[in-house]
């Protein structure tokens, strides 16, 4: 079994500087985890609250969905969500 960098400089198989090497930032990883937060309170608050009722403004106005439709439009939502969670 191979040892890693800890194991390695334990042994003093590795120099110092190879064992203090900190993993660079990685950008997209930041914006997945964020968009993966946001998804998540999205689940959490947001679609549960969705099933109660709530209102679709467009530029034509308001339009109110009561619970039947709400509840099967948090659904799909619920579902839409898990997938754009998938694919992060």
């Amino acid at each position: 079994m191979s040892q890693n960098i800890f194991d390695q400089r334990a042994d003093g198989k590795a120099s110092v500087a190879a064992a203090s090497l900190v993993p660079a930032i990685v950008p997209q990883a930041q914006i997945a985890c964020l968009e993966a937060q946001l998804i998540g309170y999205a689940l959490s608050h947001h679609v549960p609250d969705m099933r109660r009722g709530f209102d679709i403004l467009t530029s034509y106005g308001r339009w109110h969905a009561d619970a039947k439709p709400a509840t099967q439009m948090a659904e799909l939502m619920r579902q839409h969500l898990m997938q754009q969670l998938e694919t992060i």
